[in-house]
């Protein structure tokens, strides 16, 4: 009885080394997966502007689409946000364009604007593979007379725009877009006042 036993133990002791070792030898069988690679970029826009910079003016928000192509909306509020999914390699970007919108009462202004660019790299299944840290654009913000609001505006346009070109090797570069209107002027063309009286300004 003994004898049955110690050779039953030896024959269970065997059936798990030959499994243990079996186990170990699938695991060299199998084909390493290959990391996922980007085939799409998610992009988060974001613009801030002050209250009275909407009275004054109306302000435009130019960005580059799903379609890879140059879209615009008019900001009803003090702030404004768009996602959109575009195909890599593309191009993404933003541009803050005010408008003076008729003749502006004496008195003191204080306006500000800011833009803000975030993104997210995806699988071709929409997975979310890795992201970046959000850019922004210059902060703006000064106190100005009405006479000075002309050089606020054209400089808002100037500076509040953000481009960048992102691969599917997740690498980042700047670039240009032209986005028409009166981006890219550091002067007044369509603010419709002169560039003087500016108080205070803090850019």
């Amino acid at each position: 009885m003994k004898q049955n036993l110690k050779i039953m133990s030896m024959l269970l002791g065997g059936l798990l080394v030959l499994g243990s070792l079996t186990a170990c030898g699938s695991d060299s069988d199998d084909v390493p997966t290959q990391p996922s690679r980007p085939t799409r970029l998610k992009v988060d826009y974001s613009a801030m502007v002050s209250e009275q910079l909407l009275d004054v003016a109306t302000v435009t928000v130019r960005y580059i689409g799903e379609n890879g192509q140059v879209a615009s909306e008019q900001m009803v509020s003090t702030t404004w946000t768009k996602s959109v999914t575009m195909a890599l390699p593309g191009k993404a970007g933003m541009n803050i364009q005010p408008t003076l919108k008729g003749s502006v009462g004496e008195g003191e202004y204080t306006l500000s604007a800011q833009g803000q660019m975030g993104y997210a790299w995806l699988d071709q299944d929409g997975a979310q593979l890795r992201t970046a840290d959000a850019v922004r654009t210059r902060a703006f913000e000064a106190v100005f007379y009405a006479d000075g609001l002309g050089q606020y505006l054209g400089t808002i346009a100037t500076n509040c725009q953000l481009a960048r070109t992102f691969a599917q090797d997740f690498t980042i570069a700047d670039t240009t877009i032209e986005w028409g209107g009166n981006a890219g002027d550091d002067n007044t063309q369509n603010t419709g006042i002169d560039d003087s009286g500016a108080t205070g300004d803090s850019m």
